[in-house]
């Protein structure tokens, strides 16, 4: 049996890899790479080309505001430190839905040690980013891919902690990609997953963003119990941790906001993060945070 976990997404066997080709042993599917990144993306996949043009358009704006920006990127370091504290990173570890890469860098600059790295997404885009950050991993095996998170290029039982941010309301089947996560965690191992929160405050600015090129129609926005019930029969809820209030709208999205405009954010978002945090601890209140972090372990 080979060690690498990494599979073809179509029947789940092992690939032949050879420089930037991989075969599949099974069904004889052929993958190559794109810009230095193999291509998982199988024939039974079915894409919205719409959301991946989308995530390939802003990729660029996430760069060079959202991570960019003082004040933006530590309110995204902040979710981090949040969520390696959910789920501490440590032996095999998948950033589903990886995006640009920051927690690759963030593992880096923290000095946390996990055996394998591994990352998916499916805008090549966005992986241009994500894998020069992953190659700045030191002492991590693992990989970048581009692979569909609804039908994921890996053995079952490959991973201890994955982690989904701001995954699950952009899949066109979000349980499907529950599903999923929870097919290549092993037992025991905790899934990571931060999504919307929908809320009388969040639903109209939530309504109003949509309309924006930043946002595919697929894009959701889900209450709590709707989050609750994708994850299935596999994965056992352990916690909810409800996260994001001023620090939210005023740090977090300048690509599509910019409140540095008008605001001193560099010097206030020490600030605002405390507040976050304490009103997370408010009972009611908590409730209405923008974005909510549920803890699930693979039965």
């Amino acid at each position: 049996m080979s060690l690498d976990p990494v599979r073809c997404p179509d029947c789940l066997a092992s690939l032949k890899r050879s420089h930037a080709l991989a075969v599949c042993e099974g069904c004889g599917a052929t993958y190559r790479e794109n810009a230095g990144v193999l291509d998982l993306i199988g024939s039974k996949s079915e894409l919205n080309a719409s959301e991946v043009e989308v995530q390939d358009r802003v990729s660029a704006f996430y760069e060079d505001a959202r991570y960019e920006k003082a004040a933006s990127r530590k309110y995204h370091d902040h979710t981090l430190d949040v969520l390696t504290r959910l789920a501490p990173p440590s032996g095999t570890v998948l950033d589903d839905g990886c995006g640009n890469g920051i927690l690759f860098e963030y593992v880096r600059q923290r000095g946390l040690v996990v055996d394998s790295l591994y990352g998916i997404d499916l805008s090549i885009g966005m992986l241009k980013y994500a894998k020069k950050r992953h190659e700045s991993v030191r002492g991590a095996n693992g990989e970048v891919l581009r692979a569909d998170a609804q039908r994921l290029p890996f053995a079952d039982a490959t991973f201890d902690v994955v982690y989904a941010r701001s995954l699950l309301h952009h899949l066109p089947d979000p349980a499907g990609g529950a599903r999923e996560m929870a097919r290549v965690l092993k037992p025991g191992g905790t899934l990571v997953a931060l999504d919307p929160n929908r809320t009388f405050l969040s639903a109209l600015p939530r309504l109003l963003a949509r309309q924006g090129e930043h946002f595919d129609d697929d894009h959701k926005n889900f209450a709590l119990s709707e989050l609750v019930g994708l994850l299935g029969p596999d994965l056992s809820l352990e916690h909810i941790e409800f996260m994001g209030y001023l620090a939210y709208p005023l740090l977090g999205f300048p690509d599509l906001l910019d409140f540095g405009r008008v605001l001193p954010l560099d010097a206030l978002a020490p600030a605002l993060l405390r507040i976050d945090e304490l009103l997370a601890r408010v009972p009611v209140v908590k409730r209405l945070a923008w974005g909510v972090a549920l803890v699930a372990k693979r039965r």
